[in-house]
């Protein structure tokens, strides 16, 4: 079953892949699935950019493409920065009145992009990692990372890091060397990180293992296993002293930073797409159980988690509406629809 997720990962970056058609989904395999309808309501639906009631939505691009990626949005500022993967390029939209302000045209298709250090980075699926300025949307320096299959991007402990999916690995990048300063092993299909007090960790997708990274040392220790074998351990977030954990067959898990061990499990009434921490709350995009086992980043609704374990509903969508980013700044919290094209500004 697992074997299927490195397919399915190699359709999303490119690698592989024949004319585009889907492959058949397991519970299993990776989030970053064929862009076949799921299964969902036939009657009339609300137009793109009205399917989240009382959120408010912003043109961006549709160019998710047939397999997507996950990490579509970065904010800085006052300005959103959505890569768009089947057009090659990144796009800048002022927040405060919804316009495009830059385009840039980079060299292969787009699949993640994060800010820091006073500037924006974009990884493409071969594996050249971008740094632009965030103020004249200039490609300022190109980096060839050289992961097998580069996969998300991050920022935290002082450097930039990017998924090296089929490797196992997260490379560490120097943002005033521009080069890969570490390769660290970690396990199975690493899938989303966090930072804090000079750690990191990673979430692996496949064989649901959580390691912890020394950011002195570079040295990564396996704390656990994350979920159980019928679910796929793929975002997450901190929060009030706990690393929160979430993904497809789970409930919303919270786990001690230091062991690993699972010290709740809360039911949010579905399985979640991704997790972002802000205004003192959890906010996550869910899936329904009948989507669920496809994979497709389709959600139903966005739940606020607070950390005393109260479940509430911030939005429901009418109508189909995918999550390819989430991201928080000015405790608001931002969605890209990159199937409709749409930023949608979640009610806080």
């Amino acid at each position: 079953m697992r074997l299927a997720v490195a397919l399915v990962i190699a359709a999303v970056l490119g690698i592989g892949a024949e004319s585009g058609t889907a492959r058949p989904v397991s519970a299993n395999d990776d989030a970053h699935t064929s862009a076949r309808t799921p299964n969902v309501s036939t009657s009339p639906l609300p137009a793109a950019g009205r399917r989240i009631p009382g959120a408010r939505a912003l043109r961006a691009c549709a160019a998710a493409g047939p397999y997507w990626p996950t990490m579509t949005l970065a904010l800085s500022g006052t300005a959103a920065w959505v890569a768009c993967k089947e057009q090659s390029r990144l796009v800048r939209i002022g927040l405060a009145r919804g316009r495009r302000t830059a385009a840039v045209r980079l060299g292969g298709p787009v699949i993640a992009v994060a800010v820091g250090f006073g500037s924006v980075w974009a990884l493409d699926s071969s594996s050249t990692l971008y740094r632009l300025s965030a103020r004249t949307a200039r490609v300022t320096r190109r980096v060839q990372v050289g992961a097998l299959t580069a996969y998300n991007v991050w920022i935290g402990g002082g450097s930039v890091w990017v998924a090296d999916d089929r490797g196992a690995r997260v490379l560490r990048v120097s943002p005033r060397t521009h080069r890969v300063v570490a390769r660290i092993a970690v396990g199975n299909g690493p899938a989303d990180m966090v930072f804090a007090r000079g750690r990191a960790w990673v979430m692996n997708h496949r064989d649901n293992s959580l390691f912890r990274i020394d950011l002195a040392s570079n040295r990564a220790t396996r704390l656990a296993t994350v979920g159980d074998a019928d679910g796929a351990a793929e975002r997450l977030a901190i929060l009030g002293g706990s690393l929160w954990v979430t993904g497809r067959g789970l409930p919303l898990l919270q786990v001690d930073p230091d062991t690993g061990t699972t010290d709740r499990s809360i039911e949010i009434d579905a399985t979640g797409i991704d997790v972002v921490a802000a205004a003192g709350a959890l906010w996550i995009p869910v899936r329904s159980a009948a989507v669920d086992p496809s994979g497709f980043p389709t959600m139903t609704a966005v739940r606020r988690v607070t950390t005393a374990g109260t479940v509430t509903t911030a939005a429901t969508a009418q109508g189909r509406v995918d999550v390819h980013g989430l991201a928080a700044g000015g405790g608001r919290v931002w969605l890209a629809d990159n199937t409709d094209g749409f930023l949608y500004r979640i009610p806080t």
